[in-house]
């Protein structure tokens, strides 16, 4: 199960926005802000600039080249994962949930 997923939006081309109400902070390995690892599914590492604003998490950094270098269109939907065994180098995985493919 996603830790956080979110469909893509519009505004999500420069920096990914989730909005929302959690039980836990999904993210605790990157505090408040910071920086957070993320591998994708081709084992590629990333690093997300990670801010907490209000019942906003926004990821900003290297997110507009993993969005560009994996072809993200609107609709389809990212989630995120503890990483478990996608490559050592990071913290979370990134998934890209291409749309209609369910």
């Amino acid at each position: 199960m996603a830790l956080l997923s979110k469909v893509v939006d519009g505004s999500d081309s420069r920096q990914l926005t989730v909005r929302g109400t959690f039980s836990s902070e999904p993210f605790p390995n990157a505090a408040a802000s910071g920086y957070m690892m993320v591998v994708d599914e081709r084992n590629s590492p990333w690093k997300f600039t990670y801010k907490i604003s209000g019942n906003k998490r926004i990821l900003s950094g290297q997110w507009e080249l993993f969005f560009g270098s994996n072809e993200i269109k609107v609709g389809d939907e990212v989630a995120f994962h503890k990483n478990e065994g996608w490559g050592p180098q990071a913290d979370y995985m990134i998934e890209v949930i291409r749309k209609g493919s369910d």
